[in-house]
């Protein structure tokens, strides 16, 4: 297990990891990236990034493929997700990376469930083309709803309750989580009792945390602004050391990828002062000490 995170492939960001110690990266794969298929020359693209990582011993994780609806009712939306998914299953199978990693969609403004029979004939498809080349597809659980809840989001598979419904209309080992704790701390979901219940299906872990401030919940509720608020790791509520533990009690043979920009302080401000290194290396010391490196 390595720590590192999400990054596009940038020589500047790669020097900043390797300065630092981080040991993999968790890849932006988007459509417009010269290294996805249908561009000119993606191969050698693809190979010239997957190098500049070798060089610098950085494993590349995971590819961030596809955070985005793919039950849009825009149609011609809908189309390009679809490529994309199979796009950045075939970089991943080409770049030697086990994992991809994105949302599940959502037929939106409507019941959770209601979303069920479009994942299933969505993602039965992508499962397949991920299974016969030996890719793993991890949801993110994020809500993607106001207050960090399920409500207006465009994510179905953001409350356990929908893993295990989703799961089980498309009964695919290629299916799995891109396992955040910062959104079960949200939802008041004990991280440690979800890592032991759904440890074999968490293919990719997102190390971000959460805090929750019971003044402002107190008096306003849990629907207002600062009653949770996501973090660097070491600054929110989750027990990192039982976490890993958990992790590797659960057999999981992947990596740790740190997603910043959420922290309301240590983060990249407008006009304002830069933190988000400061953030990534706050998250760096913290986790250090749980992992083997390997």
């Amino acid at each position: 297990m390595r720590i590192g995170f999400m990054a596009c492939f940038d020589p500047e960001r790669i020097a900043f990891m390797s300065r630092h110690g981080f040991g993999c990266v968790e890849l932006f794969a988007q459509p417009d990236h010269p290294y996805l298929p249908d561009q000119d020359g993606w191969k050698d693209r693809a190979a010239e990034v997957k190098a500049g990582f070798d060089q610098a011993g950085i494993r590349i994780s995971c590819l961030a493929g596809f955070y985005v609806n793919h039950m849009d009712a825009n149609r011609e939306n809908a189309k390009q997700h679809h490529k994309h998914v199979r796009n950045v299953i075939t970089l991943a199978c080409e770049m030697g990376v086990p994992v991809v990693a994105g949302f599940a969609g959502r037929i939106v403004n409507e019941d959770l469930e209601v979303s069920l029979p479009k994942f299933k004939d969505l993602w039965s498809e992508h499962a397949k083309f991920a299974e016969d080349r030996d890719i793993k597809i991890a949801f993110e659980h994020c809500p993607m709803g106001a207050f960090h809840s399920p409500f207006g989001g465009i994510n179905c598979i953001c409350t356990p309750d929908m893993w295990d419904k989703c799961f089980d209309a498309v009964p695919s080992e290629a299916l799995g989580l891109e396992w955040d704790p910062s959104h079960l701390v949200c939802q008041f979901i004990d991280p440690i009792q979800n890592i032991r219940h759904y440890g074999q299906r968490i293919y990719h872990v997102h190390a971000k945390d959460a805090k929750v401030y019971p003044d402002v919940m107190d008096r306003y509720g849990i629907y207002h602004p600062g009653a949770t608020e996501h973090c660097f790791p070491g600054l929110g509520d989750c027990d990192w050391g039982a976490i890993v533990k958990e992790l590797y009690r659960a057999g999981y043979k992947n990596d740790l990828n740190i997603e910043g920009w959420h922290d309301v302080v240590f983060r990249d401000h407008d006009a304002g002062p830069k933190r988000e290194d400061k953030g990534l290396l706050i998250a760096l010391r913290h986790l250090s000490p749980l992992i083997d490196g390997d």
